[in-house]
């Protein structure tokens, strides 16, 4: 039924659908004796301190074998979210206004509280459950390997959500409450300080064209990246928006101590996500794809389909290892990436780096469960069924490649592995570059 449910497309330009009206059978199953699909549920409470689990029967009796494993696995998911079962299934369903019309389904758990999910149709989610079981691990690393770094990491974390995966081309997707996009929070400024309007995007192409024709024919990219040409068309439309996303920062969080605890999360969260993301080669961090937290200020990702250096395949290939335009700088106050963020980055990655076994293990179950995408060859891919994916197995290579400390890229010079610091700073340096940034997609918008 929700599979049903995902593919649903009503007739017309409708916003809304009714449950009752459309789904009858999904209505009368209600309430379901199944656990609510959020992340505390699908989260193992691991110890942290590496020693083994031991859950010890009530009153001190001995259990049979079979008993004692069940004691263990209820301890493991000991949150009280856990317990959670879903009473109900709201009559209203909305329809967002994207291309593949996803839906948002209301549910009511039997702790009396709501909780949303989005039903994504024609999109593979298997890339998003992995990165949420990639970021799993990463936070387990950080939370754990703090005693090697310090304290260094123990305010670093990545948010995860729930990623159900229902069939190959449709699932479900937690929703991540209080947050807004990160291109809506710069326009609500620009729009307050007279910076945008319905024209300005108008406008912006319109630069993006006159630059282009102004390009002599044949010139190839390197010799318009000697001549700083992409550079220079950044230059034009960054003059009509100055950096002001810190302005946004002082208007949700007005008090003091509240404002800096938000700016260090955004900070500490970006710095995860950006050194994270370049190591699994996720792309498209377009303005929609990045959240910011109403709340607490988290930097949060979602959209995870453009994953294992996809973005370099592109038509306009993605040249930036993340997104860090000067808005996202002008959030993390006055010393803006050489603070905390730069740091972040480097605690990281040398979580990472140290870890780096690991870390490939969890991605390894790509060589023997090859993607949809990757069947068929579009990148020279053999037949799943083989045992082999030459795609994947390229994805690998990169991505044991930037654990060693080598720069892999679309521009990247060979390199020989470089420290940690070096590392963090030829990123940064990379994903700041105006060259590299006037050279992106023009609704990437790096003027953001």
């Amino acid at each position: 039924e929700l599979i049903r449910l995902c593919h649903h497309s009503p007739s017309g330009k409708v916003k809304t659908f009714s449950i009752s009206q459309n789904f009858r059978t999904l209505e009368r199953m209600m309430p379901l004796d199944i656990l609510l699909p959020v992340q505390n549920a699908l989260t193992l409470a691991l110890p942290q301190n590496g020693d083994p689990f031991r859950a010890e029967p009530a009153g001190g009796a001995r259990k049979g074998k079979a008993g004692a494993t069940a004691a263990t696995a209820a301890a493991l998911f000991e949150s009280s979210t856990c317990h959670v079962t879903i009473a109900q299934i709201f009559d209203e369903v909305e329809i967002l206004s994207s291309l593949q019309k996803p839906k948002v389904v209301k549910v009511l758990g039997s702790d009396g509280r709501e909780y949303r999910f989005l039903c994504k149709p024609k999109d593979d989610l298997r890339k998003d459950t992995r990165m949420m079981e990639f970021a799993n691990v990463l936070n387990h690393l950080l939370a754990t390997k703090s005693h090697h770094l310090g304290n260094a990491s123990r305010d670093l974390y990545i948010r995860t959500f729930a990623v159900m995966p229902l069939t190959e081309d449709c699932g479900m997707i937690e929703w991540v409450e209080n947050t807004r996009g990160f291109r809506h929070c710069c326009q609500d400024v620009y729009i307050q300080e007279n910076l945008f309007d319905r024209k300005t995007n108008k406008g912006i192409k319109d630069v993006y064209d006159a630059h282009f024709r102004a390009q002599s024919a044949g010139t190839s990219i390197k010799k318009a990246r000697e001549v700083g040409f992409h550079a220079r068309l950044l230059d034009k439309v960054l003059q009509k928006f100055p950096p002001m996303l810190h302005k946004w920062f002082l208007q949700h969080f007005s008090e003091p101590s509240t404002w800096l605890e938000a700016r260090l999360k955004f900070s500490r969260s970006c710095a995860v996500w950006s050194v994270c993301g370049h190591i699994v080669g996720l792309g498209d961090r377009h303005g929609e794809n990045v959240l910011i937290d109403s709340s607490t200020g988290d930097c949060v990702h979602v959209d995870f389909s453009c994953l294992f250096d996809k973005g370099l395949a592109l038509e306009k290939p993605e040249v930036v290892p993340f997104r860090l335009t000067q808005n996202m700088i002008d959030a993390m106050g006055v010393s803006g990436y050489e603070g905390v963020f730069r740091k972040s980055c480097e605690t990281t990655l040398k979580v990472l780096r140290s870890n780096a076994d690991t870390i490939q293990c969890v991605l390894q179950t790509f060589l023997h469960d090859p993607l949809v995408e990757w069947s068929g060859g579009a990148h020279g891919a053999l037949n799943p069924s083989s045992g082999d994916n030459t795609y994947a197995r390229e994805a690998m290579a990169n991505i044991a490649s930037r654990l060693a400390g080598v720069v892999v890229g679309v521009n990247a010079n060979p390199s020989l592995p470089l420290s940690v610091e070096g590392q963090t700073d030829r990123l940064i340096a990379e994903a700041t570059s105006k060259e590299n940034l006037g050279m992106m997609y023009i609704w990437w918008m790096p003027w953001f």
